[in-house]
């Protein structure tokens, strides 16, 4: 990040920025082996919304044109063409988005550093930094706090891996475009790779937006403008993969199913054990699923550590005061507090009501519900609050105390982190099962239908026995049945969009004849056997039909006859996306990958020509 690199070099000697950003990279790198120590096991991550497997097809539901909402777009169709390159060269796939992870994981701890560096030096002046190595100890506390935080280990327990894209461009926005000479193409290059989900859109479109508009008159408005019109015009195209399938899809972005609860209540943020909402979006927790939160996070801990947090913000207070006139300061502090009121005041009931009109009533407005991932705006300005800090109580500790002290304050707001990642990230192995089932339904005609039923499996065989996204639809090139409902503890369920797949699931566990589920597109049921959950009377249904393939995991039955011609006759079961539909969702996502090819290359030479 060579953004911290500017004015004249004179006064103290300080180390380049190649120094500093190798530093705050080993650092990161550190940090994240202690966190994802368990992907390197050898296997496929498996855990809640994390679902890699070894052949992912670019079926319709990857583009997003099935019937549930185009929330993995683009990331699924990104994982298809790095997993099928990665075949092609003979390396192995099961390391992909375990690395990927490790990536995103460190560039958030660059991006932080360079935000300290870039902050302290606007205040202090060019070239009067800390020097040598007192500099990096200082920076130490906030580029660890920037990986090792609440909301990074929460939302990898849930799966959200790519999100981390997201978040470490909120990063890196305010160091790119919060200044006088904005970085252009790299922040384009960034707002591509947060675009792997459309909820990283959002959150870098934001810091983008606020960043640009903090940078100050010495940025000159004519560039701030040209500035602006690229980022637009590279969030558009970032966009495009779930826009266009969105609009030639039956699903919504993130939206309720037709006439069905919107999840706003559900997904709303969640008070921890002592601090309420509003301290646990400040200590940038609360996420909505109480089974993805760390055992130090529901205990009397909790509380302990928001008050080491504020603790932290009142030492930092001063510091960040007279750095109030710095645009990165302007563009991250201020909206801090703006994300941590509105996140704990959609917690509310005004606050429930209000959302759950907008998702209802505005199209890819469900991006919004689930709001804690909003917390992310926060993160920045919280690294600023550890930077100042370290530099506060440097002059009583020196900066190797200072720099131990407030690392130390960083790991204790989830000192269980590791332990807890280890435990829960293993890395699965499928069994050989699934290889025959793909080659006997793959490419024929007939959707096929799961048990038991819902979107989630619970077996010994994965993830210890915790809830996992059912991997069916991202093994097996078939149309796979999922309503996608979401049982949210004493919430209750939220519905998906499959309601094709909800009567076909409710007609099997009637035990009804099997005519009534070919007549709604069906032609196979896969018994994932090992998978706890409801069933209900599907052994009737089942009774009568063929059994294809049977092992000590999958059952897979066959309800149709051979040749598919029973189905064919079926008036309810939609034909695949059209061709022409698949093609415009892929020259989709091509844009979005060559926008993020061509960013990138012209951010490095860019780079290279200011040095």
């Amino acid at each position: 990040m060579s953004a911290t690199s500017i004015g004249p070099r004179r006064g103290l000697a300080v180390p380049g920025p190649g120094v500093a950003v190798a530093v705050d990279a080993a650092v990161g790198a550190v940090v994240t082996v202690l966190l994802l120590a368990g992907l390197a096991r050898p296997g496929f991550p498996l855990l809640r919304d994390w679902v890699a497997t070894p052949t992912p097809p670019l079926s319709d539901a990857a583009l997003g044109l099935g019937e549930s909402a185009a929330r993995a777009v683009p990331q699924d169709v990104a994982v298809v063409w790095a997993t099928r390159a990665l075949d092609a060269v003979g390396v192995p796939v099961w390391p992909l988005t375990g690395l990927l992870t490790a990536v995103f994981c460190v560039w958030l701890a660059v991006a932080a550093g360079a935000l300290v560096r870039q902050v302290v030096r606007g205040v202090t002046g060019p070239g009067a930094d800390t020097p040598g190595w007192s500099g990096h100890l200082l920076r130490l506390p906030a580029v660890v706090v920037a990986v090792w935080n609440p909301l990074v280990v929460e939302r990898l327990l849930q799966g959200h891996w790519s999100l981390l894209a997201g978040v470490a461009a909120v990063m890196t926005m305010p160091v790119l475009l919060a200044r006088p000479g904005p970085r252009v193409a790299a922040a384009c290059a960034a707002l591509v790779a947060a675009g792997l989900t459309p909820t990283g859109w959002v959150l870098a479109v934001v810091a983008a937006a606020v960043s640009l508009g903090c940078a100050g008159p010495g940025s000159g408005a004519g560039r701030r403008l040209r500035a602006a019109a690229a980022l637009a015009v590279v969030a558009v195209v970032t966009a495009l993969p779930w826009l266009v399938a969105t609009l030639l899809a039956s699903g919504s972005v993130g939206g309720a199913a037709a006439g069905g609860d919107t999840g706003v209540a559900a997904f709303a943020a969640r008070a921890e054990t002592g601090i309420g909402t509003l301290g646990s979006v400040v200590a940038l927790g609360g996420i909505w699923n109480s089974a993805a939160v760390p055992p130090s996070r529901t205990s009397w801990w909790a509380a302990a550590a928001l008050a080491l947090l504020l603790a932290v913000w009142v030492v930092a207070a001063r510091g960040l005061w007279r750095a109030r006139r710095d645009p990165a300061v302007r563009a991250t502090v201020p909206l801090a507090v703006v994300t941590w009121l509105l996140v704990a005041l959609a917690a509310t009931g005004p606050g429930v009501a209000a959302l759950d009109a907008l998702v209802g009533a505005v199209p890819a407005a469900g991006l919004l519900r689930d709001t804690q991932k909003l917390v992310a705006l926060a993160l920045p300005a919280t690294v600023l609050a550890w930077g100042f800090a370290s530099r506060a109580l440097a002059s009583r500790l020196r900066p190797a105390g200072a720099a131990l002290v407030l690392t130390a304050v960083a790991v204790s707001a989830v000192p269980d982190a590791p332990r807890v990642l280890w435990d829960s990230l293993r890395p699965v192995t499928y069994g050989d099962g699934w290889a025959t089932v793909a080659g006997i339904v793959d490419g024929r005609p007939g959707d096929l239908l799961v048990l038991p039923a819902g979107s989630f499996r619970s077996t010994p065989l994965w993830a210890g026995g915790s809830a996992v996204l059912d991997p069916a639809p991202r093994m097996l090139d078939t149309r796979v049945l999922v309503p996608g409902d979401l049982v949210v503890g004493s919430a209750g369920t939220v519905a998906g969009e499959g309601d094709r797949a909800r009567e076909a699931t409710e007609a099997l566990l009637r035990g009804e004849d099997p005519r009534e589920l070919t007549d709604l597109g069906v032609r196979w049921v896969l018994d994932e056997r090992t998978s706890a959950g409801p069933r209900g009377a599907s052994d009737r249904t089942l009774a009568t039909t063929t059994t294809r393939f049977a092992d000590a995991e999958l059952v897979l039955y066959e309800l149709g006859g051979p040749d598919g011609r029973e189905l064919a006759a079926g008036p309810v079961s939609p034909p695949p996306a059209p061709a022409e539909s698949r093609a415009a969702v892929l020259a989709a996502h091509a844009a979005w990958l060559l926008t993020g090819v061509v960013a990138t290359a012209l951010a490095w030479v860019g780079r290279r020509s200011r040095r």
